[in-house]
Formats: structure tokens, sequence, C-alpha cells
């Protein structure tokens, strides 16, 4: 009997032009981990009918995919997650063909980001080998770094209904490499933090699913709500800073944490993330081996994190890599 090997798998992405309408993939990012599940919603009759039982038939209603995903940090499709759960986004002039992206809060129009195709070639679909979960919308992404391990990229997304590609993805991995973590700077309040073990910052995205009594199983838009930025800070103690003059006296320190991969010029790889107003939100003691503080935050919004569209904005993030335009 033929079986399929997980090793077989490969990821893609794609930016769509109309929300719920597949695209071919643009970026192949090589995650460790994708998880998607179709969850249409059960209805069942329990109509009484004269017997001891309580259900009698079942027919499915509204219907929508949900993927988990995870895996190394790639500057290339990192754009692409960014540009899904901020919506505001620029790109500058190259140097040395690096192109600098910046992204942030979109503040303008209907506030939606674009949604993106994510693409499972899994080799398992009748013909294609792959599946293809439309409309994604991310409601959670997670960057991340422990100065032992890599730069690490996670989070969850909603979408519609899955449906057999169209045609096999024609997959071109990436020719990025992986970063480590211990590449990450971390500034506060203006000041180097050489202290930070590990960190992470957490982009959360309120999605309402809205299902109407259109002829469609799947949803008429998945709409995007509020943007709640947060994340921790493990440091080495060497002082009481993070209790005394980050939480108790509400400091709200400007968050700068950048990672890049050590180039110069045409060869740089970074990501620069930037919360001026990064509130602890508390500050626990550790004692290990070495004492150390988990400092909890939350970003502020602010004027300063603002991007083109203007407004308030509780993050930006500005990406350097070899790709021209993340709206084309």
């Amino acid at each position: 009997m033929a079986v399929t090997p997980g090793a077989r798998s490969a990821f893609g992405i794609g930016r769509e032009t109309t929300p719920g309408t597949p695209v071919t993939a643009t970026y192949f990012p090589p995650l460790s981990k994708l998880d998607p599940t179709d969850k249409p919603e059960y209805l069942v009759d329990e109509g009484y009918r004269g017997s001891m039982a309580s259900q009698y038939g079942g027919v499915l209603g509204p219907a929508v995919s949900e993927l988990e995903f995870e895996g190394p940090g790639f500057v290339d499709a990192l754009g692409a997650l960014l540009h899904n759960v901020l919506g505001d986004y620029s790109v500058g002039a190259a140097v040395s063909g690096v192109f600098p992206h910046t992204f942030g809060l979109l503040n303008s129009g209907t506030g939606q980001p674009p949604s993106h195709t994510f693409i499972d070639s899994q080799q398992l679909t009748a013909s294609t080998g792959a599946r293809v979960y439309p409309g994604a919308a991310i409601s959670e992404l997670t960057l991340s770094g422990n100065a032992e391990g890599l730069f690490e990229v996670s989070g969850k997304a909603t979408a519609y209904p899955s449906a057999a590609a169209g045609s096999a993805m024609t997959n071109t991995p990436t020719s990025e490499s992986i970063i480590p973590a211990w590449r990450s700077t971390v500034s506060i309040a203006g000041s180097p933090a050489t202290n930070v073990s590990e960190w992470s910052v957490s982009l959360e995205r309120e999605l309402m699913v809205a299902h109407t009594a259109d002829g469609s199983q799947g949803p008429y838009t998945i709409g995007r709500g509020p943007l709640k930025v947060s994340g921790k800070l493990t440091f080495i103690a060497l002082d009481e800073s993070p209790l005394i003059t980050g939480l108790l006296t509400n400091q709200q320190p400007a968050l700068v944490i950048t990672v890049n991969n050590g180039g110069s010029t045409g060869a740089l790889r970074e990501i620069a993330i930037t919360c001026t107003k990064a509130a602890y939100q508390d500050a626990a003691q550790k004692r290990d081996t070495l004492l150390g503080w988990d400092v909890n935050f939350a970003a502020m919004a602010n004027a300063t994190d603002a991007a083109a569209s203007g407004g308030l904005s509780p993050v930006k993030a500005v990406l350097k890599n070899l790709v021209a335009d993340y709206a084309a």
C-alpha cells in the first residue's frame, strides 16, 4: 500500500487580489510545522420523534479552515506575514540590491490588510498533490529568539474552506539562510540591553468571520479588528532595573529588537521591530543558577510607530532583503 512521508511536504504563500480567490505561491517558507484544519459546523436535528434518542440527522453548516504554523524566520516570506497582519506597507530604494520594507498598522480606508493563500503541498490531493487555504487572515504572529537557538516565527490564521489546488505547486525553496538568535540586539530606552537571553513579540489581531445567506458555505468575509501587541523579555539579572525603573515607575521604555545575519551591503538580511511604548506588565524574579527576570510587556499605541496611513500604532517593523515589492 502506498504511503506518503511527511518529508515530502512543501509550503507556499501568495498575496491575493480578491480575498478568498486562490492564487499561486510567491514565497516558499520551509516551515517545520503547518497544521491545517477544515472546520465546518455540524448542524444536528434534535426534534422529538417519540424515541429515547436525541440526534436524528446532521448536515454541514458554515465552514472555515484554521492553520497553525511555525518554523525558522526566513526574511523573504516574513514580509508576506507582516503585510497580512499589519496592512500598512511601503518600500524604499534599494541599497546594493537590498530593499527596506516598512510595515505598520493600517489606519486608513477600511483598515483591512491583504489576504493570502496558503498552499499545503502534501502529495495527498488527487492530481495536484496540494490543497489551498484561500482568504487567510492571520490572527496571531509571534517573532522570537532564544540566544541558544534560531530566530523563529509562529502563528495562527483563519481562512476560507480548503480546496484542491488547481495545479501542482511549483516548489521553489527559499535561498535565504536561517539566522541564529544570538545575532539579536535589544535596545531599551535607547541603551543596549546585552543581558537579554530570550525575547518574543506577538502581534494578535481580532478576527470576525461573517457568514451570510449568499448560497455559499464559506464566509462572506473575514474581517480584521484591533491589533494588540505584547511580548516577553528574559534578563540575566544585573540589578533591579526591570522591576524598579521598568515596572514600578511605569516607564514604558522604547524597545527595539533587531535581528540580522551579520552581512554587509548586498548580503544584509535584517528585521527590526520597534515598540516605542513597551509598558511592563510584570517583572517576575527567577532564582535559577543565576538570578534573572521574566518581564511581560504590552505595547501601547503611539504616533512614533505609525506608518504611512497615519493614526497610532503599537509597533513598526522594518525588513531588509532582496524582495522588490510585497504589494506586487
